[in-house]
């Protein structure tokens, strides 16, 4: 046997050692009778399996030098965006004031929802609609742009009832959300002309 093979048969013996449920004098007697030319690495090997396991001596206890460093991390822009570029101009917006605001705007909640949730091609967004979207929800509407060109929010009920990842649907153009939420003519015209 070449000395590969017997290193091999070595490794494989000591390992099925170690996952045996229990290393008692029984089990240490069985291997030793099978594999007496091993004593001394069962011997090593049960030293080791008794022994608690050593504490990393590289862990670091200070909790304030933890939360420096976070801070450090975090306010850490990707270059050319400030901190508030991806701020969601409709955070302060829930239950009663998501209502307001979509009364407010003129439209269906339906249709605030696809813009919360970043389901709207950004670039066919009416500039009037979007400056009042912006006026409404006191966001400055070159970063509301920013923010509704970000991939789209995967809802949580989808991830929830999903058994693989769900993916982000793709975004569909504001004319098409507006057809397929069946607002009237009237409506439509006051969304893509109304500047107030």
């Amino acid at each position: 046997m070449s000395a590969i093979d017997s290193e091999t048969k070595r490794e494989n013996v000591l390992l099925a050692f170690s996952v045996e449920p229990l290393h008692d004098k029984a089990t240490v007697e069985r291997y030793l009778a099978l594999y007496p030319q091993y004593a001394e690495d069962f011997i090593d090997l049960l030293g080791e399996l008794r022994s608690p396991p050593a504490l990393r001596s590289d862990v670091v206890d200070d909790e304030d030098a933890v939360q420096r460093a976070w801070k450090t991390l975090t306010a850490v822009s990707p270059p050319g965006l400030d901190s508030t570029s991806f701020a969601n101009p409709f955070a302060g917006f829930t239950g009663p004031s998501f209502v307001a605001l979509a009364k407010g705007l003129r439209i269906r909640r339906s249709i605030l929802i696809a813009l919360r949730d970043r389901l709207i091609d950004a670039s066919s967004i009416p500039a009037p609609f979007l400056n009042r979207l912006a006026h409404a929800t006191q966001f400055p509407a070159e970063k509301l742009r920013a923010y509704l060109n970000l991939p789209a929010i995967v809802s949580a009920g989808a991830s929830y009832k999903s058994n693989e990842k769900p993916t982000a649907p793709a975004k569909i153009d504001f004319t098409q959300l507006l057809d397929n939420s069946g607002i009237s003519a009237d409506e439509k015209r006051d969304i893509f002309t109304s500047t107030e």
